[in-house]
C-alpha cells in the first residue's frame, strides 16, 4: 500500500482518471447540449436520454456482481439526492443553455463549488477561513459581471442566469448531502436508481413544455440531434455521472469539487470551436474571476494541507 503522505497517496492523485472524465465529457457536453435542446424541447431532450443513461449503470452493477436493490430505509434519502442531483440539475440547466450561449452557460453552472463550499460550512460545520471567503467573494463577483452585462442588454437571458444559479445551487445541495449521509449502496447500482428517480418528474413535466407530439419531434430530428441524445446518454449520462458521483462519495466537498473546476474553461472553448461562439470581454473577466476563485477555495498551502484524507471503505 502507498504512502498516505506520498502523491501516489494523496487521495488527488488517484481522482485524476475520474477527473480528466469530467473535464473532457461534461466540457465538450455544453456546446453538444446547447445542439439538443436546440432541435428538441429541453425536456424532452432529457426525458429521452436519462432513462438509457440509468439501465446502463444498472446494467453494469448486475454485471459486476452488485446488488441492485435499495434497502427500504435508504429510499427516501436516494429520492431525495435524485431530485436534487439529477432532476434540480437537469431540469433548470436545460432552460438556462436554451438561453445562453454554451460557454457562458458553463461558467455560470459550475460556479457550483461556490454554493457547495458555503453549504458545506452550514451542514457538515466545515470551517469557512478567509481564503475560502476571499473565493466565495470573486466567484460572486464573476457572475454578478455576466448577470449585469445580460441585464443591461434586456433580453431574456436573465431568466437563463436564474436558471443556471439554481442548477449551481441544487448540484450543491446534492453533492453536500451525498458526503453527509455516506449511502452504502454499490456506485453503479446508486447511480442508477438516483437517474430513475431525477428521470419521473421531468418525464412527467416534459409534454406540458413541449410544443409538438414526440414522434413528430423525433421523425424530424437531424443528425447532429441524434448525436446530442447519444453522447448525453452514454458519456455524459453514464460515464461522467458515475465518475462524478465516485468523487462525491469518496472526497471531502471542496475536494471533489475540483473535478468541476477545469469544465467551464473547457466549455468556452467547445463553444468556440463547435458553435462558432465569440465570447466577449465579460465572459473572459468572469470565467478569470471564477477560475481564480476555486483554486482560492480548493487549494490549500502545502503547510496546511491535512497529510491524508481516508477513502470511502470500498475503495
Amino acid at each position: 500500500m502507498s504512502d498516505a503522505n506520498s502523491p501516489a497517496g494523496h487521495p488527488l492523485a488517484r481522482a485524476v482518471a475520474p477527473i480528466a472524465v469530467l473535464t473532457l465529457v461534461w466540457g465538450c457536453n455544453w456546446p453538444i447540449l446547447k445542439i439538443g435542446v436546440t432541435e428538441l424541447a429541453p425536456l424532452t431532450f432529457r426525458a429521452l436520454t436519462l432513462p438509457f443513461a440509468a439501465i446502463g449503470l444498472l446494467t453494469v452493477a448486475q454485471l459486476s456482481g452488485d446488488s441492485i436493490r435499495i434497502p427500504r430505509e435508504w429510499w427516501s434519502r436516494v429520492v431525495a439526492l435524485g431530485l436534487l442531483n439529477i432532476a434540480g440539475w437537469n431540469g433548470f440547466v436545460l432552460f438556462g443553455v436554451q438561453q445562453l450561449p454554451a460557454g457562458r452557460s458553463a461558467i455560470l453552472a459550475y460556479t457550483m463549488p461556490l454554493w457547495a463550499t458555503a453549504i458545506a460550512t452550514v451542514v457538515l460545520h466545515e470551517p469557512l477561513g478567509k481564503r475560502k471567503l476571499t473565493g466565495l467573494v470573486l466567484g460572486i463577483a464573476g457572475m454578478a459581471i455576466l448577470i449585469g452585462d445580460e441585464l443591461r442588454a434586456m433580453s431574456k437571458a436573465p431568466f437563463g442566469v436564474a436558471m443556471l444559479l439554481a442548477a449551481a445551487v441544487t448540484w450543491a445541495l446534492g453533492t453536500v448531502l451525498v458526503r453527509k449521509w455516506k449511502p452504502p449502496q454499490p456506485q453503479s447500482a446508486l447511480v442508477g436508481w438516483m437517474t430513475i428517480i431525477g428521470w419521473v418528474p421531468i418525464a412527467l413535466a416534459a409534454p406540458f413544455f413541449d410544443s409538438q407530439p414526440l414522434v413528430d419531434e423525433l421523425s424530424t430530428l437531424g443528425g447532429r440531434g441524434w448525436f446530442a441524445i447519444l453522447y448525453n446518454i452514454f458519456l455524459a449520462g453514464t460515464v461522467a455521472h458515475w465518475a462524478w458521483f465516485h468523487l462525491a462519495r469518496t472526497l471531502p466537498v471542496a475536494v471533489s469539487s475540483l473535478s468541476s473546476l477545469p469544465v467551464p474553461v473547457v466549455g468556452v472553448f467547445a463553444g468556440i470551436l463547435v458553435l462558432g461562439e465569440q465570447p466577449g470581454p465579460q465572459e473572459w473577466i468572469a470565467l478569470t474571476l471564477v477560475v481564480i476563485a476555486l483554486f482560492i477555495v480548493l487549494f490549500e498551502p502545502r503547510g496546511t494541507r491535512p497529510a491524508a484524507v481516508p477513502l470511502a471503505p470500498d475503495d
